[in-house]
This record gives structure tokens, C-alpha cells and sequence, in this order.
């Protein structure tokens, strides 16, 4: 930015142009959606003559947002030749001359300001004129945050009630991925014109990426003072795309065709729904049309590939942004959109060259400096390779159980490539985070994503480590084994799968895995599908758009699991298979669940009878509402509540639990076999057998505990404690091959602590199967105990064991290096050394080729000359 140029615009004064009455009333028309009203007024004024170019800008700018280019081309013309130092009539003069398909003329008029500006700098001091400058600078890529304090917030400091500096703030924001300051701009905009619905509507874009309602509440604000907004159909056509609901979608484009029948972004997303129904003709035809007024406009195919990518075609999305950029190569949302989709579809080295230009270049880009930031993180990541796989993890993660992880994903390839036909490309890349702000990032650009487990790409898995998941982790193997899974279908329909397809079968091959994977019938899960919440069959992708909560997104996820069984053991897995096939070549997914399996119709019909039935056949003879229930009683009133409702699962439970509290173990002991009895199979979180299991304990009855424990492991995939208790108990009878299942087990949900590499290491040794005890005593020692030279020394015995003495030498080197005195290392050291010179004298003395000993050695007292 040049220095003299804002040298002159700082020490000028301020002169805030005044606004008319009838001008109000006008822009008040705009607001309204009256764009033909507010042209025609506007008209009116411009054939008086009047000298202020805000009618015409506001003329323009009815013109533009109804799609009348030739005639807002007019105006701008004749405005032009009367107001030369208005930089808002500059750049409007800009986009007028781009959407009449005269991109030179555009550039040729930008390249004006400067010279204007240096001219006369004080013309153009006005708070109008500093937030045009700001807009164009930031145009030309300077530095954002020079912009935001040279132009709009010293504009903001003369007159801190201008909304279009605040608007302009907040787009520099959002544009820039920082949300919070977008509200916190907005919020003051809305304070000083609540009747602007784009405030509104930015306010919702802000609020997308965290808060729901905030997001529809704007929205709905935005409608009722504006309903021919084109901004909001476009916003909800995205989002019905996003739910795969297109029909609904191209509803609301439809409404944005009869404002603007130009308007190119609702030409893009409409070349997207031709996509993702496998119409490429009209694709093709939709994204000329979209073109068609500013042919080399760069944001047609940014909008198709970006939402593209957001349905996981990938590969589409990369060939999208380089048209993008072929037209207009500094379109940094083209350039950034294509770092990510090239990041995630494995050519990681141009995607992170591009991150490192963008973020170079732009410093107020908070998406490309995180994700600089964790590429530096990565950088100190171990590479573990496995065939077909690279896995990145933390460094010291990677000792404890990076073994594991390659070994899991090994098994999984083995048995679902199998299963479902399909050699897919290689290698994948799998990155663990111990933080789950890095996974956020990488996953999706931003910090945020609660809740998520693991996230695939096609070729590229990324997952949170039990490090970043606290005190309660989930079972990792589960995770990535859904995740691989993911890899596999998503490879066979090249992409193009539905969200519920995909999350179905995932959920439904963890569960074929192992039966205590994946999710289950609970009774909230009963009382959605029988309530309000329960999604036909072909709407099922619906359900993972905007859910109401944490437990809708989860219910999604089941729904879609019982879907993909109901599917399987209808119609048979090879029908399924079919329709993977069908996917990958392009048919429509109605189309293709029509040819697999039936009109859609009875489909639906027929899968809400079975998801229906499944519902009803949990524990027939409960009563799971929980209306009324005395949360609060004392423990005399729930009991007295239970016994008038006897067969209410969650009173007998709440009762269960408040017994336990006060500890009255023989109550509690009476309360949970009712239950048990009504609700034999409750696998969720305290449920019947996890309370059994402590009650047995307090009251020292450790048989009974202990088949309660076992049920409990029957059911979860993840109970540390339950685990933990069954290794002791094991151990104690000395049952070496259950103590070394259930480490196993405790090592599938929380690797990072001593606790099953110790089991392990015992079980192992004590069933004399040393190689599977060396893992875990490198585990071990990568957790950092206190006694390293035992267990190095217990590495060099079992090394030696197994035939690997050049490791057992150095296992007890650094035994007696941690503590020089270790008698039993001393003499496993010298043992070492006297087999090691044993075998090389026997190898000395072996026979030659001829089966003779070799000669022997001369010396020089040999080659003395005989006498």
C-alpha cells in the first residue's frame, strides 16, 4: 500500500455526506424487496439531475440485484461522467462492466484509483469514499489488517454509527474465517439499522458455523423484512443440497431466477444438483449459463467445485478451482479451496505450498494460518508404514501403540476390501491427534467439531487420539475401523454415495467386526423412532442436516446403521453391493435404490415397519416415558413413585441409583434385579449391569460381581473400569489368556496408561509367548516409568529368547546403563557375550564347501622359513 497515498488521506478532513428524506424512503423500498418501486423512484430523481451519486448507485444497484446489467450499464455511464471522485460509484462501475461481459473495461476503471487518490487525496476523505478504498484495496490483495485499520476502523472512530463501515468489517471477517469478530461488527450494525436485511442475513452466515438457532433466527428476520432477498434462497438452497434434498433446493433457486434470471450463483448450484444426480449435460449447460454474463467470472466454478467438495467429490472439486483460477489466477478463495481439496485427496505437496502462499500473503486468514500452524505440527508427527497405509501420529503415541493401529487397519483392509470387492487406491493416509483443536483444523479448517471421532476423505482418515478425548475415551479401533470402512465405499462409488448410505454401512460392518462396536436399540432411540423423529428410508441424509442436538446427529447415525440391515437382511448383501456398483457410475441414488430394491414408496413404507418393529421389541414390558418422573424426590418419594409405576425403566433406574448414593446396597440390590429383569440388554452408560457390578462389590460378593462384570464387557466396547477389574480378578486366578483378552481390550479404548501393557507383558510370559510380550514392555517404556532397567533388562531376556541377541545386547546395555550395578544384568550381559564368541568360533570351525575344516590361519610366526 502506498505510504504517501494514506499519508495524504490521514490529516484531511471529514466530510459524512448528508442523506435526504426521500433518499431514506427509498432505500427503505430496497430493503422492503421493492426493487422496481425503488428503481422507478430512484428514476426519477436521476432525470432531475440531481448531484448525488447516491441514486444512481442505488438505481445501479436495483438493476444488478435483479439481473438488468445492460440497464444498470447506462446508469453507471451517465453517472460516471458526472461524479469522477466517488470510489463507491468506481468499483459499483466495476461489477457493472464484469456482468456485461467487459472485464478489460472493469480493470482499466480500478486501475484509476490510485492516480485519483494521490491526486487530490482530500476528496476523498469522506466515510463513503474510505470504506470504497478499503474494499479496493483488500481487492487487490493488500494486507487485510492494515486495511481494517486504516480505512474502517479510523472511519469507525469519526462515526461509530456509519453501519457500511461495520457491514464492511464484517464481510472482511468472514471472509477471512473470523466469525466472532463478523458477530461482534454485525451486532452494532443491527443496533443502528434494524431494518437492514442484509445485517441479518450476514449475521446468519456468521452464526453457521457454531449456533443453529442463532443461524435461523437471523435468517427468519432477514425473510420477514425482506422476502425477495436472493441472498437467502441461495443460503437455503445450499443447505438443502447439503441434505440432499434437491427437489427442495431447486425450489428455492427458482425463486432467486425470478428476481435475477442471471444470477450466476444460483446457476452453479444448479450445475451442482445436475452433478450429484449424474445429469453432466445439464451441468455442463446450467454452468454456462451461469457464465453467461461475465464468462471468465471466477466464482461459477469456485461455488460448484466447493460444494462438490463438501458431498466428498473431491477430484471434481480440485478440476472446478483450477478453471477457477485459470480465469482469474489471485482468486484466493479458489487457491485456498483448492489447498484443502488437494490436502485431502492426498497430493499433499501443492496443497501445502498453496497454504503456505496463501498464509504468507494473507496474515487475517485465520483457516490458512491454522492450518500453517499445524502443518509445522505434522512436521514432528512419526510415519508409520503399513501395506497400503501411512500413519502419522504423535511421536511418543506412535511407540506406545502405533504397532496396534497398523495392525488394526491391516485386519480391516484384509476383511472389507474382501467383502465388498474393491481394491482400493493406495497408499491411504491415516493421521491421529493427540489435540483435538489439530484434528478440527485438519478436518475441517477450523477449531470446533465436537463430538467427531474421526472424519475420512477417501484416502485420507483423520481421527482424535484417546489423548484428546479426557477422562472417558472411546474405543480408537471401533473408530478407525468405521473410518476404513468409509475408505472402501467411498472408493467404490467414487464419491458418490449418500451421507446415510455411507454412514450406515460403516456403523453396520463395526458391529459385524465386533458386536459390542457400533450403536445399539436404546430406549431414546425407541422413542424417536416412534415419536417425531424417525426419517423415511430416501430422506434419511436429512437427518444429518441441522440436527436438533447431539443426540439427533447420534440418532441419524443409528437410523441410517438400521436402514443398511434392514437393507441386508431383506434383500441380501449382494443387492447392497449392486447398488454401490450403480453409485459409482454415476446413477442417482433414487434411481439406483429403485433398481436394487423396489419402488421408493414401499421401500419406506417397509423400512418403517421394521426400524417400527425393532422399536417396540426393546424390553416389551417396560414403560420408558419419562413424564413426571421425581428427579428431585427424596429417596422415599421416588420409591414411593416406583411402586405406583412399577415397570417405568427410567424410575427404577433413578431409583437404583439414589439406593447406591445412600449406599443401601441390599435396596439397590432388589431395585436392580426388577430392572434387570425388564431391560435385560440396556447397554447404555450406568446402565443395569455396571450398578450390579458395584452393589456385588460393596455387599463382597465377588462370584456375582464377576458375572457382572463379564455382561457388562458382553455389551461395551469402552468400560475402562470394567476392564481394569476383570484383569485383576483374572489375574488373581491366574487365567492368563483372559487377562491377556481383556488387555486387549483395555488397549482398544485407552493405550496411554501402564495399566494393560503390564497385563500383557505378564499374560504374555506367563503363556511363553515372548514375542507378543516385547511390544508391550516397549510400550511400557515409552510411557516412562520409574523402572526402566527392569524392563530393559526384561527386553534383553526376551530378546534373547526369541533369537534376537544383537537386541538383547543392547536391551541390557541400557539395563546396566540406568543402574551399572544389576547383578542379574551382569550375568545376562556376560552370558550374551560367551554365546556370541561361542558362535563365532563354531562359525570359525565350520566346514568349508568340500565338507572339510578350512585351513588353518597363518601368522607370521607360522611363515618362518624352515631350518
Amino acid at each position: 500500500m502506498n505510504p504517501w497515498l494514506l499519508a495524504g488521506l490521514m490529516f484531511v478532513t471529514w466530510c459524512p455526506s448528508s442523506w435526504s428524506a426521500d433518499f431514506s424512503e427509498a432505500q427503505k423500498l430496497f430493503y422492503r424487496g421493492e426493487y422496481e418501486k425503488c428503481a422507478a423512484a430512484c428514476s426519477e430523481e436521476v432525470e432531475t439531475g440531481i448531484w448525488n451519486d447516491s441514486w444512481y448507485r442505488l438505481l445501479i444497484k436495483c438493476h444488478l440485484t435483479t439481473g438488468k446489467y445492460a440497464d444498470a450499464k447506462v446508469v453507471y455511464d451517465r453517472a460516471a461522467a458526472k461524479f469522477n471522485s466517488s470510489i463507491p460509484l468506481i468499483l459499483q462501475g466495476a461489477d457493472v462492466y464484469r456482468f456485461n461481459n467487459e472485464p478489460v473495461k472493469a480493470k482499466g476503471l480500478l486501475a484509476q484509483i490510485p492516480a485519483l487518490v494521490q491526486t487530490q487525496p482530500w476528496r476523498f476523505s469522506d466515510r463513503e469514499n474510505m470504506v470504497a478504498l478499503g474494499r479496493y484495496f483488500l481487492s487487490i490483495g493488500e494486507d487485510a489488517r492494515e486495511v481494517l485499520d486504516i480505512f474502517y476502523d479510523r472511519t469507525l472512530k469519526v462515526d461509530p454509527k456509519f453501519v457500511e463501515a461495520h457491514v464492511a468489517t464484517a464481510e472482511l471477517a468472514l471472509d477471512k474465517a473470523d466469525y466472532a469478530e463478523a458477530v461482534k461488527s454485525l451486532k452494532k450494525a443491527v443496533e443502528i439499522e434494524p431494518n437492514d436485511p442484509r445485517t441479518h442475513y450476514l449475521l446468519a452466515v456468521a452464526w453457521a458455523a457454531s449456533d443453529v438457532q442463532q443461524t435461523s433466527a437471523s435468517l427468519a428476520k432477514a425473510g420477514e423484512l425482506n422476502p425477495y432477498m436472493p441472498e437467502l434462497y441461495l443460503f437455503q438452497a445450499e443447505n438443502l443440497i447439503d441434505g440432499e434434498q434437491y427437489a427442495a433446493a431447486e425450489e428455492a433457486l427458482e425463486k432467486v431466477i425470478v428476481i435475477n434470471p442471471a444470477h450466476p450463483e444460483c446457476w452453479a448450484l444448479r450445475a451442482v444438483i445436475a452433478h450429484l444426480r449424474g445429469q453432466y449435460e445439464k451441468e455442463g449447460e446450467f454452468r454456462l449459463k451461469g457464465l453467461e454474463v461475465w464468462k471468465l467470472n471466477p466464482l461459477v466454478d469456485h461455488v460448484i467445485g466447493k460444494k462438490l467438495s463438501r458431498h466428498y467429490r473431491f477430484t471434481d472439486g480440485v478440476r472446478y478451482q483450477r478453471q477457477a483460477l485459470r480465469m482469474d489466477p489471485k482468486y484466493v478463495p479458489a487457491r485456498f479451496q483448492l489447498a484443502q481439496d488437494l490436502l485431502r485427496i492426498g497430493e499433499e505437496d501443492e496443497g501445502w505450498t498453496i497454504v503456505d502462499q496463501v498464509a504468507s500473503e494473507d496474515k487475517y486468514n485465520v483457516e490458512a494460518f491454522n492450518l500453517r500452524t499445524l502443518q509445522n505440527r505434522l512436521r514432528q508427527f512419526t510415519s508409520i508404514e503399513a501395506p497400503g497405509f501411512i500413519i502419522r501420529m504423535d511421536a511418543r503415541e506412535a511407540q506406545i501403540y502405533g504397532r496396534r493401529v497398523a495392525a488394526l487397519l491391516s485386519r480391516a483392509r484384509e476383511a472389507l476390501c474382501k467383502k465388498y470387492e474393491m481394491e482400493i487406491k493406495e497408499p491411504v493416509a491415516v493421521e491421529i491427534f493427540p489435540q483435538q483443536s489439530d484434528f478440527a483444523i485438519r478436518t475441517f479448517g477450523l477449531p470446533g467439531g465436537a463430538g467427531f471421532l474421526g472424519v475420512c476423505f477417501g484416502k485420507l482418515i483423520t481421527a482424535n487420539s484417546p489423548a484428546s478425548q479426557g477422562e472417558s475415551p472411546s474405543n480408537w479401533e471401533s473408530v478407525l475401523w468405521h473410518e476404513f470402512c468409509h475408505v472402501v465405499t467411498l472408493q467404490k462409488t467414487n464419491n458418490r454415495m449418500p451421507r446415510w448410505l455411507s454412514e450406515g454401512i460403516s456403523v453396520y460392518e463395526e458391529l459385524q467386526a465386533d458386536t459390542t462396536w457400533g450403536q445399539s436399540m436404546t430406549p431414546t432411540y425407541r422413542q424417536m423412532i416412534l415419536g417425531e423423529d424417525f426419517f423415511p428410508l430416501s430422506k434419511l441424509s436429512s437427518a444429518f442436516l441441522k440436527p436438533k442436538s447431539g443426540m439427533h446427529l447420534q440418532f441419524a447415525y443409528f437410523e441410517s446403521y438400521l436402514a443398511v440391515k434392514y437393507l441386508v437382511e431383506k434383500h441380501g448383501a449382494t443387492r447392497l453391493n449392486r447398488l454401490l456398483v450403480d453409485l459409482g457410475i454415476g446413477m442417482p441414488i433414487d434411481e439406483a435404490l429403485v433398481r436394487s430394491f423396489g419402488a421408493l414408496g414401499a421401500l419406506d413404507s417397509d423400512f418403517e415397519k421394521y426400524a417400527k418393529q425393532a422399536a417396540e421389541s426393546l424390553a416389551p414390558q417396560a414403560d420408558f416415558t419419562t413424564k413426571e418422573l421425581p428427579e428431585k424426590a427424596s429417596l422415599a418419594g421416588i420409591d414411593a413413585w416406583v411402586q405406583e409405576n412399577p415397570k417405568n425403566f427410567y424410575g427404577l433406574k433413578l431409583l437404583a441409583r439414589r439406593q447406591i448414593e445412600s449406599e443401601k446396597w441390599s435396596d439397590a440390590l432388589v431395585t436392580l434385579k426388577r430392572l434387570q429383569e425388564l431391560h435385560p440388554l440396556d447397554k447404555e452408560p450406568g446402565n443395569v449391569y455396571e450398578m450390579l457390578a458395584r452393589v456385588y462389590r460393596e455387599l463382597k460378593d465377588t462370584p456375582r460381581e464377576f458375572a457382572s462384570l463379564q455382561k457388562l464387557a458382553e455389551m461395551s466396547s469402552d468400560s475402562v473400569p470394567c476392564f481394569q477389574r476383570l484383569i485383576a480378578m483374572f489375574e488373581s486366578q491366574k487365567e492368563w489368556e483372559q487377562v491377556a483378552r481383556y488387555a486387549g481390550r483395555l488397549l482398544a479404548v485407552q493405550p496411554l496408561i501402564s495399566t494393560g501393557h503390564q497385563a500383557l507383558s505378564a499374560a504374555s510370559q506367563e503363556l511363553n509367548q515372548p514375542a507378543d510380550a516385547i511390544p508391550a514392555i516397549e510400550s511400557l517404556l515409552a510411557l516412562e516409568p520409574l523402572d526402566t532397567a527392569r524392563l530393559h533388562y526384561k527386553l534383553a531376556e526376551l530378546s534373547a529368547k526369541v533369537k534376537q541377541p544383537s537386541k538383547a545386547r543392547r536391551e541390557v546395555l541400557l539395563a546396566l546403563e540406568e543402574s551399572p550395578r544389576y547383578r542379574i544384568a551382569q550375568k545376562l550381559l556376560v552370558e550374551l557375550v560367551k554365546q556370541s564368541t561361542e558362535k563365532t568360533v563354531q562359525r570359525v570351525a565350520a566346514p568349508n564347501d568340500q565338507g572339510k575344516p578350512p585351513e588353518p590361519t597363518r601368522t607370521a610366526r607360522d611363515s618362518k622359513p624352515k631350518q
